[in-house]
């Protein structure tokens, strides 16, 4: 019986485990962002959201959606974003 039920705490372990991955593989899934200015997209993922928040800091703003800017918000977070370029961009 020990057998069966450390089979079955196996299986368990296996399963849980590969629903933590698959759940996790979605958050890193991003979107594309059209940059009307430079006339591009950006790949909106976790490194650009990384610095959509230091600009968010640096001007002593709350953070919000980047999605939730108006056309006008999102330019300015375009133009300080071009201006502190890095070089291992994640662009696309």
């Amino acid at each position: 019986m020990s057998r069966y039920l450390r089979g079955m705490g196996a299986a368990a372990l296996v399963a849980m485990l590969s629903a933590l991955a698959l759940g996790n593989a979605g958050c890193a899934v991003g979107f594309r962002v059209y940059d009307p200015d430079y006339g591009r997209y950006h790949y909106w993922n976790g490194a650009e959201e990384t610095q959509f928040r230091v600009y968010l800091d640096g001007r002593h703003e709350p953070y919000r959606k980047f999605r939730s800017l108006d056309k006008d918000q999102q330019r300015e977070y375009w133009k300080w974003r071009h201006e502190h370029e890095r070089s291992d961009d994640d662009r696309r």
